[in-house]
């Protein structure tokens, strides 16, 4: 049962405020910000400037995710580069780390603390078939750890099959999604998935084919597709 869509990669190729549209018109939708130390102001990378626009607009619901260093700075306990994005942090509801397939070094005890004294924010770890003894640890004692299924790790290939979710927490479902191919694939997510709530999570196909435009186009597409199956909560639907 989809409660919630994310739509990644927005970035300087259009304007904050095209965002807001959207959100008005369709409530369910995240705003997944791509941040990285080298790569502000890029594609699919926002800039400060766009950021902090952004984040000063209301109504709208985001989520940050991390990128290079500052993933390897996190995992090991290392929190100084966060303070470059303060104010993000500070205006979303979750945290997503993408550790994309590569095997990460990680303090445990001290990522644990991390996450146990921000109880405010929702932790999001990619269930990328390396990475996932972390993942199997800290969600033992936080429950504000969730985890995404993307074994394409990040190149926008559909599965041969979804995962089944996981027990005890939550799961989110990314990788290939399409314009072309959303309705089919929500229908097979929710034949494995049955009344368990999740959110699914799309980025490349949602950009141009040169990959240098978040395409809204296509944006509104997704957000029409999924909105036939988007089930949100009444906590969710009053805190939007």
């Amino acid at each position: 049962m989809i409660n919630k869509v994310t739509i990644t990669g927005a970035d300087n190729s259009i304007t904050p405020l095209g965002l807001k549209k959207f959100s008005e018109k369709y409530p369910f939708v995240e705003w997944g910000i791509l941040v990285s130390k080298k790569n502000f102001g890029g594609i699919r990378f926002p800039s400060k400037e766009w950021i902090e626009h952004l984040i000063r607009l209301k109504g709208l619901e985001l989520s940050c995710h991390l990128c290079g260093s500052m993933v390897n700075d996190i995992l090991m306990g290392n929190f100084e580069s966060l303070k470059e994005i303060d104010s993000l942090l500070k205006r979303v509801k979750r945290v997503q780390i993408n550790t994309h397939a590569v095997s990460h070094p990680y303090n445990i005890k001290k990522l644990s603390s991390f996450i146990k004294n921000n109880p405010q924010l929702e932790f999001i770890f990619q269930w990328d078939n390396v990475n996932t003894t972390m993942i199997s640890k800290l969600s033992d004692y936080h429950n504000n750890v969730s985890t995404l299924f993307d074994l394409s790790h990040g190149a926008g290939v559909l599965p041969s099959e979804w995962p089944k979710p996981i027990e005890s927490i939550k799961c989110g479902y990314a990788g290939g999604l399409s314009p072309e191919n959303l309705e089919d694939q929500i229908q097979k997510i929710e034949s494995i998935t049955g009344n368990t709530k999740i959110w699914i999570d799309m980025e490349t196909h949602v950009r141009s084919s040169m990959d240098l435009q978040f395409d809204l186009q296509k944006v509104r597409k997704c957000l029409d597709i999924s909105s036939k199956y988007v089930k949100e909560s009444e906590d969710e639907t009053k805190n939007n």
